[in-house]
């Protein structure tokens, strides 16, 4: 689920107080997003299931939840959406099967660790494909703060240990870096979808990523 859709998750629960800059929001969001995103690793070992399935779960519990969140706080109009809108929700939904399929399918041939660390140069990908395409700005604060969470997260895993290496291993490397990729173009579509709020855009992604799953 894009984090864009913990926005108003954080107003309601008071995180982003009146005078609270949309940068110190965003920060807020990106800390709640991990939070949640570090959690997952672990259930997909422990439900023991193949890269679709975990996917197909992971959508229609994020849908329910949307759904109910969306009932109770009457926003359900939000989620009509034109057709060029609906057109781009459905194309950052199937990007984000690929990269997250991709990603499950690699933590059992390398570990949860290497795989979170190698899908996580997703934000550098993203970062070079705004500076290409939408002629973004990024400042050398930004690709340090950048460079610093990311070896803060090798440094809490056993990436760099000298365990065994087989082909499975690498197999597992290489569908981890194609994963956080394919992942790094969902941003850049939600970023020029600016009439679709946040709450829709992350119900519509559940449930398209619910649909490719079911074979609908």
């Amino acid at each position: 689920m894009d984090t864009r859709g913990l926005t108003s998750l954080a107003t309601s629960a008071g995180l982003a107080v009146p005078g609270d800059s949309r940068e110190r929001q965003g920060t807020i969001l990106i800390v709640l997003g991990g939070l949640i995103l570090g959690t997952v690793g672990i259930f997909v070992l422990q439900a023991n299931q193949d890269p679709l399935t975990t996917v197909a779960f992971r959508c229609f519990f994020g849908f329910l939840a949307l759904l109910s969140w969306g009932a109770l706080s009457g926003r359900l109009a939000e989620t009509r959406l034109q057709a060029r809108d609906l057109l781009g929700a459905v194309a950052t939904g199937v990007l984000m099967i690929i990269s997250w399929a991709l990603h499950f399918a690699a933590i059992p041939r390398t570990s949860i660790g290497v795989s979170t660390v190698v899908f996580h140069i997703q934000p550098f990908w993203t970062m070079a494909l705004g500076v290409w395409l939408l002629r973004e700005k990024v400042s050398r604060k930004q690709v340090g703060a950048a460079l610093l969470a990311f070896a803060g997260l090798v440094l809490t895993t056993d990436v760099m240990g000298t365990g065994t290496r087989h082909q499975e291993y690498f197999y597992g490397l290489l569908m981890s870096l194609s994963g956080s990729f394919v992942y790094a173009w969902v941003p850049l579509l939600t970023k020029v979808m600016r009439s679709v709020s946040s709450f829709a855009l992350a119900w519509w992604q559940c449930l398209d990523d619910r649909f490719h799953e079911s074979g609908v």
